[in-house]
């Protein structure tokens, strides 16, 4: 792995604008698919701008009646919300078969959204 910078960014803004002020920069949450590509040579940032602290782990009723789901929230924590759980099941039940309770734990929603798949 690669030597890199560390930013404990401890708001929004600092975080939008540490990403911006800085080239070859990603935003750190649960880190399970970035840190192993990181080790495999596949990303290569220089800066490392953790957001997992920061208030993105909220799941809220929006007013079309379905659900914004927080960028930092686990995956665990989603798959397992009451709201998620009832009224999208399938959801849930595929968060929960996707990886092991290890990795479900750490993995994000907004780190599933930017994981690089195969296919």
């Amino acid at each position: 792995m690669r030597p890199f910078n560390y930013i404990a960014a401890k708001t929004r803004q600092e975080a939008l604008t540490a990403i911006q002020e800085r080239d070859e920069a990603k935003y750190l949450g649960g880190g399970t698919n970035l840190v192993d590509l990181m080790k495999e040579d596949v990303e290569r940032p220089e800066h490392l701008i953790e957001v997992a602290d920061l208030d993105n782990d909220r799941i809220i009723a929006n007013a079309a009646g379905g659900y914004t789901l927080g960028a930092a929230k686990s995956n665990s924590a989603t798959a397992n919300a009451p709201e998620i759980r009832k009224n999208y099941p399938l959801l849930s039940m595929a968060m929960l078969s996707a990886a092991t309770a290890q990795i479900r734990n750490m993995a994000t929603n907004g780190g599933n959204l930017l994981q690089r798949t195969r296919c």
